[in-house]
């Protein structure tokens, strides 16, 4: 390689690395907002039917629902991000959401 093409090669390098850390923070910005989303339109109804409901108390209840939503929604990294945006927006208490995620690994 002579100059020219390793400068041009670290500039493509360099901007790939700033789009793939501009993606992830676009990515964690839109948990946030899912987040609050989950709050504002659940409320507190969908809290306690989540985490006092009898089915999700059961393990492999949350286990089926986790297998469930990702093929309803045919993508386990959104199914994932819905989880955690539920829990992060205390809707869904961890200890429940755990088998959820698991679900969504064994398809």
């Amino acid at each position: 390689m002579n100059r020219n093409q390793r400068i041009k090669f670290v500039i493509i390098l360099i901007a790939k690395l700033l789009g793939l850390l501009s993606l992830l923070y676009f990515f964690v910005c839109s948990l946030d907002l899912m987040s609050s989303a989950f709050r504002l339109i659940g409320g507190k109804i969908t809290g306690q039917v989540f985490s006092e409901g009898s089915i999700l108390s059961n393990p492999i209840a949350g286990l089926m629902l986790g297998l469930l939503a990702t093929v309803l929604v045919q993508s386990s990294s959104t199914s994932t991000s819905i989880v955690v945006a539920m829990v992060s927006s205390s809707i869904l208490p961890v200890q429940r959401a755990i088998p959820i995620v698991m679900g969504r690994q064994n398809l």
